[in-house]
């Protein structure tokens, strides 16, 4: 007689290809869907849903600072070849500042107190799990 699913206690080869399977598709998902890094990368600058200014990081050949406008803390930031970071906030957390340089697409620096979102966009073309 056959025994039942339940009374087997070891896993059969059988779960061990299943296993792989679900970590070679794993693998495959982060694989494609990765942040890209490239050239041509451009650092958005946004205040309260407002385009405040734009660095083009692929072009900078020397360091950059901004001091952002109409900010309530006052928030410096700096770019240079491909990254950008807050230099300095005034902000209470500083989680800005702490976040350090960001160089990939896709990757952002965000100052919640200033409401201030700071995005590097460009590079190869970009896709995200929504829009594929």
């Amino acid at each position: 007689m056959r025994s039942s699913a339940a009374d087997r206690t070891r896993p059969t080869p059988l779960d061990g290809l299943v296993v792989l399977a679900v970590l070679a598709a794993a693998a495959a998902i982060f694989y494609f869907f990765r942040p890209v890094s490239g050239n041509f990368l451009t650092a958005r600058i946004v205040l309260d849903n407002e385009l405040v200014a734009e660095l083009p990081l692929s072009d900078l050949t020397e360091p950059v600072t901004l001091e952002v406008p109409g900010v309530r803390y006052p928030i410096t930031v700096e770019g240079e070849n491909g990254r950008v970071r807050v230099l300095h906030s005034d902000c209470p957390s500083q989680d800005c500042v702490h976040t350090g340089w960001v160089s990939r697409s896709g990757g952002q620096i965000v100052c919640l107190p200033n409401r201030l979102v700071i995005t590097v966009t460009g590079g190869a073309a970009e896709a995200d799990a929504v829009t594929g």
